[in-house]
Parts: structure tokens; C-alpha cells; sequence
């Protein structure tokens, strides 16, 4: 018996510094046949089931409407690049428009494409504000038109 008391107090030195001596007991593992089972009656079963499929159908919409929103998506790159094609042909055609229709560019196809000329100082006619004007022009014009 004299080990046993040496041992109790061996234990108890140990303790004052937070230590603790008991052998640690091994935990023994449980019977298959001794576990517990949970019970799960066919209410159960179905509802499991029920609620299995429904959150599958909510993955399966939100797979379809990531799909669609894709499709959607690369629609809407199209048309925004067709509209940058067009933007760019808008921008050419309005360059080219005022260069165009500037006036020294109309002077110069003028000249060189048509042959023309500015006036001399003999062939510039001026009207007075001071002649009568004609009378009777629309029936003359209907008289030359008709062969009246």
C-alpha cells in the first residue's frame, strides 16, 4: 500500500502547478448494434424527397435563366457593335458631306470638270429694279407651251 500513497501524493504536488495525474480512461467504441437509429417513417421519407426536387428545380431555372441572360447579353454586344459600325459610317459621310459642299471645292470642280469660267466685265448683266414688269406672262407662257 505504501506505492499507492506515494502515488496520491505524488498526484496531488502535481496539482498545485495545474496538472492533473488520473490515467486517461480509452473510450471504447460503440456496438453496431448498440447505436442508436433514428427512425425515419415514409411521411418523412417523402417529404425529404419533395423538398429535394423542388430546390432541383430551383437550380435548374437558375441555370436557364443564366443561359438566357447570356444569350440576352451577347445580343445586345451585337447590335451595340453594328451600331458603332454605323456611328463610324454616319461620322465619314458627314466629313465627306462638308468638304464636299465647301465652296472652294464647288469652284474647283467647277472649273475642272466643267470647263467653267468667271465672267467677263462685257457678259455681266444687271438688273433694274425700275422696268415694268409684264403683264399678261402667265398667258403668254400657256400661249408658247400649247402652240396656241
Amino acid at each position: 500500500m505504501m506505492a499507492a500513497e506515494k502515488w496520491y501524493e505524488y498526484q496531488k504536488s502535481y496539482q498545485k502547478y495545474g496538472l492533473d495525474m488520473k490515467p486517461v480512461e480509452k473510450k471504447r467504441r460503440a456496438d453496431p448494434s448498440e447505436q442508436v437509429r433514428t427512425l425515419i417513417n415514409a411521411r418523412d421519407k417523402s417529404r425529404l424527397l419533395g423538398l429535394t426536387v423542388f430546390v432541383g428545380l430551383i437550380c435548374i431555372c437558375l441555370i436557364v435563366m443564366a443561359a438566357y441572360s447570356a444569350q440576352v447579353k451577347y445580343q445586345l454586344n451585337g447590335i451595340l457593335a453594328d451600331t458603332d459600325k454605323v456611328s463610324g459610317e454616319i461620322e465619314n459621310l458627314r466629313v465627306e458631306l462638308n468638304s464636299v459642299s465647301n465652296i472652294t471645292s464647288i469652284e474647283k470642280k467647277a472649273k475642272t470638270r466643267l470647263g467653267m469660267v468667271y465672267p467677263t466685265a462685257d457678259q455681266i448683266t444687271y438688273i433694274d429694279g425700275q422696268d415694268e414688269a409684264m403683264t399678261g406672262f402667265a398667258q403668254t407662257l400657256k400661249q408658247i407651251a400649247y402652240n396656241q
